[in-house]
This record gives structure tokens, C-alpha cells and sequence, in this order.
């Protein structure tokens, strides 16, 4: 099985792996890679927190488990923050939906001379351009993402590294330490966010450039995405920094609420 990042939404910051919140809801997992999409959504207010996934690791002591860590935000500004990245991709990729198209007025026949005209204009005239097509699939994915987040919406979000950070390290202030990491990185890709400016041409434009060429600080946190069909890593194209725009409620680590949590201790205890 592949290490995955996991995002879920929920009702509280965990203070400890036992409390658990009222409401919880998968909403995405990503193999090896916390895709650019989870960053920005953790980076309303992110703050450390207690994993919800595992209270230690397999192979601690009973009397000396250790501390996990995973990361704690809240919704509504991470949502806001989605919502932006989406217009201003729109602006830069061409993806804003024309009005109802008027229909042309037909033009007059021409006369003789004007055929004449055409005729000796056109062999100078420079070749026509094809239109830029707008990448569809990820103008959609943007547009399910947020559909999707609005229809799981809740006070906080969570996510959980514990499986990528075990890759690398093992010991409890090591792996604190890599939460610490990416919880900057959630920042950061707010703080890059914020930095366009607020007229969206000129922050798709913006944008466009610091995909393509890393900058200065905080836009190069958006350094490495690509704003066309190839997104995720589709049609068979690298991609160095995933967005991430795959949303479900079904993941490996279905995280249990507070009443199913409390049902699966008493059952334990009684065994």
C-alpha cells in the first residue's frame, strides 16, 4: 500500500487521540506528495494537533507511546482561499464562460473592386492563429472541488502526514519536527495566494509566471504547478507540484467521531 497525506473535516482541534470530534469526514488522500490543494486549504490558521490516526507506533512500549502529530486549520478561510486560486486560474488560463454570444450581422456582397481588394490583401496578409482552447479538465476539477467542499463543509480541517513523515523518521522530536515542515509549507501557499494581486487578470498573469519560473518568496510556493489538462499527472505529462483536485469521502483511515469511538472503548473493555 501506498504512504498517503489525509485530509478530513471535523468539528474540533484534537487535543489528544482520544478526543474525538462530533462530526468527521474524509475528504481526499494522496500517495507519497501533500498536494498543493491540501496546503492551501490548511492554511487558514494551521496549528499542530493530535493525530486522530494512531495514539503511537507499532512497535512502542504499552507504558511509553509515542506523541503524534498531525496539523489543525479552519474551514471557511481555507475554502475562501480555494475559491480565489480558482477565479484567478480562470483568468489566466481562459477559462471565463462568455456571455450569451450575439449572433454576427451579415455582411453586404461585396462589389467587384472590393473582390479585387481581398483577392491581392490576402496574399500579404499574416497567417491567422489558433485559438488558445481552455483546459477544460481542470476548469471542471476546480469546479467540483469547491462543490464538493461546500457540501462538506465543517468548523476544522485535519491533516495527517504520519505516513509520509514514518518514511523518513522515527523518532518522536524528528517527526514532530516534520509536521512542524509542513505546516510552514500550509503557510507559505496561503502567503503566496495572498501576495497576487487583487485583480485577477493581473494575478493570472502572475500566477502564470511563477508556475514556470521559480521567484522570490512567498510566490515561489506556487513554483512547479501546471495550469493545464496534465494538473494531477495525467496524459501522461510530469508534473512537479500537484494541485491534488480528487475529493471522496471514503479513505483508508475512515477516523471514528466521538460516539463511535466511545462504543469501540467500551467494547474493548469488556473483551
Amino acid at each position: 500500500m501506498a504512504n498517503r497525506s489525509y485530509l478530513y473535516s471535523l468539528s474540533n482541534r484534537p487535543a489528544s487521540y482520544a478526543d474525538r470530534p462530533e462530526t468527521i469526514c474524509g475528504l481526499s488522500e494522496w500517495p507519497y506528495a501533500v498536494p498543493f490543494s491540501y496546503r492551501l486549504l490548511m492554511s487558514g490558521d494551521p496549528q499542530l494537533c493530535a493525530s486522530l490516526i494512531a495514539d503511537g507506533l507499532e512497535d512502542d512500549e504499552p507504558h511509553r507511546r509515542t506523541r503524534l502529530y498531525a496539523i489543525s486549520s479552519r474551514f471557511e478561510p481555507g475554502l475562501a482561499r480555494i475559491k480565489r486560486f480558482a477565479e484567478i486560474v480562470r483568468a489566466a488560463v481562459g477559462g471565463a464562460a462568455p456571455a450569451t454570444a450575439a449572433t454576427p450581422a451579415a455582411e453586404p456582397a461585396p462589389s467587384l473592386l472590393g473582390r479585387i481588394r481581398r483577392l491581392f490583401s490576402s496574399a500579404d496578409a499574416a497567417p491567422a492563429r489558433p485559438a488558445t482552447t481552455a483546459p477544460t479538465e481542470l476548469l471542471a476539477a476546480l469546479d467540483e472541488t469547491i462543490a464538493f467542499l461546500e457540501a462538506h463543509r465543517d468548523d476544522y480541517l485535519l491533516l495527517e502526514t504520519i505516513e509520509l513523515d514514518v518514511m523518513a523518521e522515527s523518532e518522536e522530536a524528528a517527526l514532530k519536527a516534520s509536521v512542524e515542515k509542513e505546516l510552514a509549507r500550509c503557510r507559505q501557499a496561503g502567503a503566496a495566494l495572498d501576495a497576487l494581486p487583487a485583480d485577477p487578470a493581473e494575478a493570472g498573469r502572475q500566477l502564470l509566471a511563477a508556475t514556470r519560473e521559480r521567484g522570490a518568496a512567498p510566490l515561489d510556493a506556487l513554483h512547479g504547478l501546471r495550469l493545464d489538462d496534465s494538473f494531477d499527472g495525467g496524459r501522461n505529462q510530469r508534473v512537479d507540484y500537484i494541485l491534488g483536485l480528487m475529493w471522496s469521502e471514503v479513505l483508508y483511515f475512515d477516523l471514528l467521531d466521538r460516539a463511535e469511538f466511545e462504543v469501540r472503548q467500551r467494547e474493548a473493555q469488556a473483551e
